[in-house]
């Protein structure tokens, strides 16, 4: 029910937006981008599989890769409506180890003190959905300041929609190729988020 008045309450304030401004020709956007993954993450591996053939995972050389697509719809002068569906997962080193022997059932011993580089392995893919408003502070510039808010739901962060807060970002392009940088937190990145995106 949460989950429901909070998405309403983001479509009132577009609707709102866009009914003081009914002149104002609606425009389109896709973005792509990336970030810093969401705080406690928690991405999974299986240990058990692994080991079972002396291979081990080196958490300390992994990588975090985030990967989004929005669609944004400018809604007024100052205000756009954004849906964006991210990923995320671990991409880590995994150790293999030497055998030095077979146990009474038949299985293989390995020594965990004699291990090597054997590859690279990805987690399983973390989703997420996030429901976004924003408010241009500046939209006529080639640089332009903008603020968000939304709420946002990760299956991996449990069954609670997590809030979305975008102090600051800027958008810096033409009338149909721009970059942008955001300083977020919430279940696409947290942080920082940033890529392209192209506005039809």
């Amino acid at each position: 029910m949460r989950r429901l008045l909070a998405i309403a309450v983001l479509l009132g304030i577009a609707l709102c937006a866009f009914a003081q401004e009914s002149s104002f020709q609606k425009r389109y956007s896709i973005e792509v981008g990336t970030g810093i993954p969401p705080l406690y993450m928690d991405y999974m591996t299986s240990a058990d599989r692994l080991a079972d053939r002396g291979l081990s995972i080196d958490k300390e050389s992994a990588f975090y890769p985030v990967v989004s697509l929005s669609g944004v719809m400018r809604v007024s002068d100052k205000n756009e409506f954004t849906l964006t569906i991210g990923t995320s997962w671990c991409h880590h080193k995994v150790i293999q180890y030497s055998v030095f022997g077979i146990d009474p059932n038949g299985k293989p011993r390995y020594n965990l003190h004699d291990g090597k580089p054997a590859g690279w392995m990805d987690s399983s893919f973390k989703w997420s959905v996030n429901l976004n408003w924003r408010h241009l502070w500046n939209p006529e510039n080639m640089a332009t300041f903008y603020s968000g808010v939304g709420l946002g739901y990760a299956p991996a962060l449990g069954s609670t929609p997590v809030p979305t807060l975008t102090p600051v970002a800027l958008r810096v392009g033409g009338d149909h190729f721009y970059g942008f940088i955001e300083c977020t937190i919430g279940a696409v990145a947290t942080f920082a988020h940033g890529g392209l995106g192209w506005r039809f």
